[in-house]
């Protein structure tokens, strides 16, 4: 889905502050997986190069177009990692850019993805630039937790909170192209990229992760002790990479979210549509079922605090059993 149909307010919003010549120096875009954050990012620089705007729409072909599209463009510069964090070193040459004048103009646009996963020292090595910005020069943030992000950043930059996509919309799009509603229903919760959970559905190793982290929480709901051994034998060979392991502590997540939905009757669509575990959690009390989102919450913020996803999650069963003791 293009950005101008994912988040049509954000852009006219954007539109308009680009033609009035004032956009600002420092942003910080909040939201969802999948809710449009680097596509607007992208948008604005596209907005700025674009030598043939077309009723306030880069027109995505013209040559500057093009090499912002492909990451070729001097004056658009783009961090991403796939790592756990973003150290200093990995925001250096970003950094090194910044004290630059634009190659060819006076404008130049700077985002980090992600910018959750940079490190203390990565986050502060960037203050400088909030404190003495550089005319021209506007730097984009992307990031799904910035509460994470250091309050003197937050501080300076200008927050923009990205709206939702609507879940039901979204669903309809993925059973239309031939996904059976409860992939979808499962798909949603996790991105709200169509493409993106299209290519999660069709995915063998998503599906074996879903089947290990239900079994989990089957042991879970029985008590089984043998569920922090599970850890090892069967989470572990079905995420070895951060993305993957994230993903199964998501799904965790959304296990115990329907089975607090369940336990108090709340008229809310499931995630995993008719699954026996989901009714037998909830049979658990509501303070237990509160407790162990919490902890299951908190897992997922120590994973990305470089905590090792054996060791978050061994100490996050560890917990979830104690609490269902």
């Amino acid at each position: 889905m293009q950005i101008a149909e994912l988040q049509p307010s954000l852009v006219k919003q954007f539109a308009a502050i680009i033609d009035r010549n004032q956009l600002g120096q420092a942003y910080v875009f909040s939201g969802v997986a999948g809710s449009g954050k680097a596509q607007l990012a992208e948008w604005i620089a596209l907005r700025l190069f674009c030598q043939n705007v077309q009723n306030g729409q880069p027109c995505g072909q013209c040559p500057e177009c093009q090499r912002i599209l492909s990451h070729n463009h001097p004056d658009v510069v783009v961090l991403a990692t796939e790592a756990r964090s973003l150290k200093v070193d990995d925001v250096r040459g970003l950094k090194a850019e910044l004290t630059k004048s634009g190659v060819e103009g006076q404008q130049r646009v700077f985002v980090i993805q992600q910018a959750e996963k940079m490190t203390p020292g990565a986050a502060n090595s960037l203050l400088k630039f909030y404190e003495e910005p550089v005319a021209g020069a506007t730097i984009i943030l992307t990031t799904t937790a910035k509460n994470q992000l250091l309050p003197t950043i937050l501080s300076r930059a200008q927050i923009i909170n990205f709206p939702e996509p609507p879940v039901a919309s979204i669903q309809s799009q993925l059973e239309a192209a031939g996904v059976d509603k409860k992939s979808a229903a499962l798909a949603v919760k996790l991105t709200a990229d169509v493409a993106q959970a299209q290519a999660l559905v069709a995915d063998s190793e998503f599906q074996s992760r879903v089947q290990a982290v239900l079994n989990l929480a089957a042991q879970l709901a029985n008590r089984d002790a043998s569920a922090f051994v599970s850890v090892q034998s069967s989470l572990l060979p079905t995420a070895k990479a951060l993305p993957e392991q994230n993903q199964v502590l998501a799904l965790l997540a959304l296990v115990y979210e329907d089975a607090l939905n369940h336990h108090f009757e709340v008229e809310s669509q499931s995630t995993f549509v008719g699954e026996a575990v989901v009714k037998q959690l909830a049979g658990l009390s509501s303070k237990v079922l509160t407790k162990s989102l919490q902890a299951i919450l908190a897992a997922q913020v120590r994973l990305r605090q470089n905590v090792t996803f054996q060791s978050a999650t061994e100490a996050l069963i560890l917990q979830l059993l104690a609490a269902e003791s």
